[in-house]
Formats: C-alpha cells, sequence, structure tokens
C-alpha cells in the first residue's frame, strides 16, 4: 500500500518533469557560430528539432537536459547521419527572443563515448546568439 504522501510526490516529479524539459520556444533560429555563417535551428511544434549550416547535412534532434561546468543546461541534441553516427549537443540559455550557445559538444557511439567540446572554445565566449526570426520569416 501507498504512504498518502506517496501519490503528491509522484504528480509533483512528473510535473517538474514536464515543464523542467521544456525545449526553446517553436520556431526558426539563425546566426553565426564560430566560422558558421548562417546556422538554422528549427524547432516545430511535435518537439522535433532541425539544425542546418552547422554541418554538412540537415541534422536532426531533440531538446534534452546537460551541464556545463557542473551547472544544469538546456540542451539540444542531434544525430548525425546513419553513415557516420555520432551525436552533437548545444547547451544553450534563452532570453527574450534569441538562444545563446553556451557550449557545443559532440560524441561517438560506443562504449566509454564522452561529450568533447567542437569548437576551439568549448565554453564559447562571447556565446553566440541565435535570434529568433518572426513569424512572417519563417
Amino acid at each position: 500500500m501507498f504512504k498518502p504522501s506517496t501519490i503528491p510526490s509522484i504528480l509533483c516529479f512528473c510535473l517538474l518533469g514536464i515543464l523542467g524539459c521544456a525545449g526553446p520556444e517553436e520556431g526558426v533560429y539563425t546566426g553565426k557560430i564560430g566560422k558558421k555563417k548562417e546556422v538554422t535551428i528549427r524547432v516545430l511544434s511535435d518537439g522535433l528539432v532541425e539544425l542546418e549550416g552547422y554541418w554538412k547535412d540537415t541534422l536532426q534532434g531533440r531538446h534534452d537536459r546537460g551541464s556545463l561546468k557542473g551547472k544544469d543546461m538546456n540542451a539540444l541534441v542531434f544525430e548525425g547521419p546513419a553513415d557516420k553516427r555520432f551525436k552533437l549537443r548545444f547547451l544553450y540559455e534563452e532570453d527574450a527572443e534569441s538562444l545563446i550557445i553556451r557550449a557545443i559538444h559532440s560524441r561517438t557511439y560506443g562504449p566509454g563515448a564522452r561529450y568533447i567540446p567542437t569548437e576551439e572554445d568549448s565554453a564559447l565566449n562571447p556565446a553566440p546568439r541565435l535570434a529568433r526570426l518572426s513569424p512572417e520569416k519563417n
């Protein structure tokens, strides 16, 4: 039998999980990251995220959680193409109309694989901003 506090605890945990894992607002974000002059992230209504301009192919991904220097952060995790399997993770923060990219990491698949910095400076400084395009430009 459950203790009286078990059900409210489970409900609170589920609510925090749902609210805490919300990705960026639906829309198109674009800007420059390092030497990549035109990077575009599309956040679609079904939760799918697309990345163009950072890798030679368009990558598909989803919202996730990550950490940078011990701080929990939002992340967008993209899958590499089938012929070159890898994961690419953008750690970000949001402000009113942009995504602030704090770090970009990648990792291969396999035992013991860990995320490693992709950009020259793993903690991007100054942090690139991908501006959210107005709805009529989407």
